[in-house]
This record gives structure tokens, sequence and C-alpha cells, in this order.
């Protein structure tokens, strides 16, 4: 299943105008849309198009034409349902009767529920489009990198965590003492461990992670891929049958050891989850390619916007975007 980048990924172009319903017919640009006695102030449809236009026009036309190509590129799945209803059931959760859901909704330009599921398969398909785009851009010789140096087989293993307690109510001298008292201790244990203790006994003694002190500090056999970058960096280091120093995490002090090490999958079953990654990696150092994407599937459909001053807004909008990303 593709990741949703939802946390780097927002599309910057709310839409202020929508579900305006018109109940007569102006087929002409100069026809009258509200007229007066005096008929010099009579306003006509063109005014109301050149005024919208201006104000919100080209964040319309966008949300439009991006509608039209995504729901051609990528079909309506339960995958996207099922996106949908969790966004819409997470904001419907929040309020407590269907008319503050609704109030909230509207007074963001969505007239019903319908509307605001429609603005979240959008962005849902938008991201769709740029995570294609961005693996697009992903070498044969990034992904043999990649799965030479950092895909490992499964490890059996286990650690010692003694944590640093600090709080935000503590003064700097404090937090200071606590970390400095943590460390002597996960010293105290490395050095029982030079002198020839077996691991699991120290970690008996001296582990604080409760799930696993009582068991050696066996942390099971799991995926090294699964883990934080720090404690997959520090298995990866570590030999079979070894330990290694003492390691700062988020956790507190650790120290881990490698029990068994499985070889490591063929590449073929671990391709995906390599692109992905890499994808990912890619987008969090720059975030400029989510508007490349967007552009590029644009200009696969060969959109042309035919009005020249909607055509300025949308350079402009689109070389403002990613400049403000470049400045980030």
């Amino acid at each position: 299943m593709k990741k949703i980048l939802m946390t780097i990924f927002t599309f910057t172009l709310l839409l202020l105008t929508v579900g305006c319903k018109n109940n007569t017919t102006l087929k002409e640009g100069n026809d009258t849309l509200v007229s007066f006695k005096d008929s010099s102030l009579n306003i006509k449809t063109s005014d109301l198009y050149n005024s919208l236009k201006d104000k919100y026009g080209i964040n319309t036309l966008i949300d439009m034409l991006d509608k039209k190509i995504l729901d051609k590129e990528y079909k309506d799945t339960d995958q996207v349902k099922s996106y949908v209803d969790t966004q819409v059931n997470s904001l419907k959760n929040y309020y407590k009767t269907t008319e503050e859901f609704l109030q909230y909704i509207n007074n963001y330009g969505y007239k019903d529920e319908d509307e605001l599921r429609e603005y979240f398969k959008l962005n849902y398909k938008r991201n769709l489009a740029v995570e294609d785009f961005v693996e697009g851009k992903v070498t044969d010789k990034e992904i043999d990198d990649y799965y030479t140096n950092k895909i490992m087989g499964d490890i059996t293993g286990s650690h010692i965590l003694i944590e640093v307690n600090t709080t935000d109510s503590m003064t700097e001298e404090e937090k200071r003492t606590t970390k400095e008292d943590a460390k002597k201790k996960i010293d105290e244990a490395l050095q029982k461990l030079k002198d020839g203790s077996k691991f699991e006994e120290v970690a008996n003694e001296y582990s604080q992670d409760e799930a696993t002190n009582k068991n050696g500090g066996k942390m099971g056999t799991f995926n090294p891929n699964t883990l934080d970058d720090v404690t997959r960096q520090a298995y990866e280091k570590v030999k079979v049958g070894s330990y290694s120093d003492v390691i700062e995490t988020e956790y507190g002090y650790e120290i881990f050891y490698k029990e068994k090490e499985a070889d490591k999958p063929k590449k073929e079953e671990v391709k995906t989850y390599i692109l992905e990654t890499l994808r990912d990696e890619k987008l969090t150092q720059d975030s400029k390619l989510q508007y490349e994407g967007l552009k590029a599937i644009r200009e696969k459909y060969g959109f042309e916007i035919k009005d020249d001053d909607l055509k300025t807004y949308y350079d402009n909008t689109m070389t403002n975007l990613m400049k403000n990303t470049e400045s980030e």
C-alpha cells in the first residue's frame, strides 16, 4: 500500500469559492446580472467573471483541472474511499452535532459534506500523482546502493536501557545531573560486560525496560528496517555474538546485543519498500518536487489555459510556490 505523505504535502491553494448555485441562465458575457433604474450602473456577467477571476479564479481553476485529470488517471478505489471516510469522520467526531460540523465546513466554503469529500479525494489523488512522479526519479543505482548498504536480514537481539527521566519542571542543573547519573549507570553495565558477565545477567540487573528486563533484555526477532535510525545503525555495526558501545537514543542510554542475523532478503522482495523509502526521502529533502509532480501530470494531459490573465496567474502561482519551498 502506498504511504500517503500528508504530513509533508498539503496543497496550499484553498478553494474559497465552492458550491455557488445559479438559478438563472446567462449565456453571454454582456448579459445583465444586476440591473438598476440607472442602466449605467448595471452589472454584467463579464463584470462578475473578471472580479472573481482576479480574486479566486486561479485557485478554483487549478482545482477544476486537477479533478478532471486525476479522476481520469486514478480510479475511486476502496483505498481512496477509506481515506476520505477517515478524514471526514475525524472531523465529524470533533463536533457534538451535525449542525456544528456543517457550520464549520460552511465557514471554509464547503456547502455540504459531499463537497468536503471531493476536496479530500482530490488531495489524496494529488498525493498519488506526486508519489508516482517522484518514484520515477529514483534510479536503479540508488535502489542497488540502498539494498547493498542498508537492507539487512531479520535480527534476534537484546538490549539494556537506562532511561533519562527528566521533566520540564526540572532546572537545567537537575536535568544535567539526571543525565549524568544515567550515563554512569549504563557505563557500569558496559564495564560488567567487558569484565565477562553474560549480557542477559547484566540486562536483568540494570535494564529499566520493563518489557524485557526480566527476560535478559531479549527483544525477540525483528526486521531492523522497522527500527528508528539510531537503533538500526547500532545493530548494523554490531557483529553476531557481540554487543555495541553505549548508544544515546530517544529513550535514554542503550547497549545492543546481536544474537543472530538472517540472510538479507532478495532485492526483488524488498524493492517496493526501497522505492517508497527513497521516494519519501526525496520529498523530505526537496518539497519542491510536490509541485513539479502536479505540473508534470497536467502537462502530460496537454492542458492549455486560454485566458491570458489566468495563464499569467497560473505561471506566477507555480513559480511562487516553488520559490517558497526553496526558502523553507
